[in-house]
């Protein structure tokens, strides 16, 4: 069953991947997409590299302090689990590759995997808050500038957001505790992922805000560049292409659904035309090949200890 299983998603993700190639030559031509990183200044595209490459630094340093049971010393192997999980999610559709971060919790560190599960959704709910807020500022000196006031209202909401979720943390933990059906276990092991003091969760919104700045400025200048956009409608494409990842339409690698993702959020102040569609593919190009890079990378330097899948 998992050999069928293997053999269908290759073939999906090759499917996908020779229907975007082709409709990449067909609409805009493969030789034309490429021939724009050449006319970009080589220290742009080294410095913003460099730069996204240590927000999964950050990223890597925000698990290891978020979860107390692993390991001190063991911040490389943080490192590692991270882009190994980040090119899965990537190769995988539908961010069904996120399971694999529970998993080599467990194997790599004996997280418990429904804590780690937790751990991982407190995570992604605070990535979701800062493109959520920086995602409506940007919008609002974009294409929703006759609503910049409700913009700072729903960006000041998402900045509440996980500061609202600790609140209810230990309460709901609480009553959890109280009851010994099956159901209410799971759920005190999942809340037993979230920070449990205050100074951890300002250390945890401190990391994320960090990173994704880090991040956002580096791919935006990278596609400002190759699209002619302003900074603030640059940063939105940005945010558009990571949020297409966590629809259901992500399609494997991305292909397609990432693009989308980044025109949907540029279009309404800029319409829908050829050079825009390029950026889109080659900002694309780029966020691949550093994520996959990065992650092979990460698998290859692994301690055979770690790379056993029996351990």
């Amino acid at each position: 069953m998992t050999l069928f299983v293997n053999i269908k998603t290759r073939l999906l993700n090759l499917t996908v991947l020779i229907a975007f190639v082709a409709a990449v030559e067909y609409w805009l031509g493969w030789g034309t997409l490429l021939a724009s990183w050449t006319l970009l200044p080589p220290t742009l595209v080294v410095s913003a590299a460099s730069a996204h490459i240590a927000s999964y630094g950050v990223r890597a340093a925000r698990i290891y302090w978020a979860e107390s049971a692993i390991p001190r010393g063991r911040y490389l192997d943080c490192l590692r689990l991270l882009l190994i999980n980040n090119s899965i999610n990537i190769l995988l559709p539908m961010r069904a590759g996120e399971a694999s971060f529970p998993i080599l919790m467990r194997r790599w560190f004996g997280v418990d995997a429904a804590r780690a599960t937790g751990t991982l959704l407190w995570l992604r709910l605070l990535d979701l808050h800062v493109l959520a807020a920086i995602g409506v500022v940007c919008a609002g000196h974009g294409w929703l500038i006759a609503a910049t006031e409700l913009t700072l209202v729903l960006a000041g909401l998402a900045v509440l957001l996980p500061v609202a979720v600790f609140a209810l943390r230990a309460p709901l933990q609480s009553r959890l505790a109280r009851r010994t059906d099956r159901l209410s276990l799971i759920g005190a092991r999942l809340l037993g992922g979230m920070p449990a003091r205050t100074p951890l969760l300002l250390k945890d919104l401190a990391l994320t805000w960090t990173a994704w700045i880090i991040k956002l400025a580096a791919l935006a200048s990278v596609f400002a560049a190759l699209s002619g956009l302003p900074a603030t409608l640059a940063t939105l494409g940005v945010i558009g292409g990571d949020l297409s990842t966590v629809l259901p339409l992500h399609t494997p690698g991305g292909f397609g659904s990432y693009e989308a993702g980044v025109l949907a959020l540029v279009a309404p102040a800029e319409g829908l035309n050829a050079t825009l569609a390029a950026a889109a593919v080659n900002l694309h190009l780029f966020v691949l090949a550093l994520a996959l890079g990065a992650g092979g990378l990460a698998w290859m330097t692994a301690p055979p200890r770690l790379r056993d899948n029996r351990s």
